[in-house]
């Protein structure tokens, strides 16, 4: 494991430690506010009305900025993350999409397959996916390795699963998949892939 993934790590655990650390806070300030409580109705009997609303308005207040300023902290640190999560996925996936392209122009241009290329690919796409893709990415990813290990009489299957990924990438990414059907990214580089279509899903 190299220095920057050993860093990635240590941020992240950083980051879950000091969530940990705030929500200590909050319940400790939680706990000095209910004993400030007690020990202040305790002596409302000696206390003017009007101090006693300013009193309780004033401690409101207070502990309402509290409570904002750490959950806007919270809010502010899980941005942060997703941000972080989002730029580290950003070259896996973007190496996974041209690795597919590359693949199709090879085909349509009936190059010869170089094979230790391609598993130059798939073992770099597949190293970086170990730490920064998301669970139903690597299970579509898995799912497609053992697919095209076995003998299979259809080779579209491959592709279609391959389209899948693709889905389950740009979903990672922020990304909707409404309005797309099956064979609607695939169509980018495969002319005629409607012809290949289940019939239900033709139209």
């Amino acid at each position: 494991m190299n220095k920057n993934k050993l860093s990635s790590i240590k941020d992240i655990i950083i980051g879950i430690l000091t969530l940990a650390i705030i929500g200590y806070i909050i319940v400790w300030l939680l706990g000095l506010f209910i004993d400030y409580v007690e020990s202040f109705v305790n002596r409302l009997s000696n206390m003017d009305a009007v101090v006693i609303v300013a009193l309780i308005t004033g401690s409101v207040s207070i502990l309402g900025v509290v409570i904002s300023s750490i959950v806007s902290k919270i809010i502010e640190y899980r941005q942060n993350i997703k941000r972080y999560l989002y730029e580290k996925k950003e070259e896996p996936y973007s190496e996974f999409i041209e690795m597919v392209y590359k693949i199709q122009e090879n085909v349509k241009e009936n190059k010869e397959h170089n094979d230790k290329e391609m598993l130059d690919d798939i073992f770099s796409f597949s190293k970086k996916l170990t730490l920064w893709g998301s669970s139903k990415v690597i299970r579509k990813w898995l799912a497609f390795r053992k697919i095209s290990q076995e003998q299979n009489d259809n080779p579209t299957d491959n592709l279609f699963i391959l389209e899948e990924i693709i889905f389950e990438i740009r979903k990672d990414m922020g990304q909707k998949k409404s309005g797309l059907k099956q064979g609607d990214i695939l169509a980018f580089f495969v002319n005629d892939i409607k012809d290949y279509l289940p019939k239900d899903k033709k139209k």
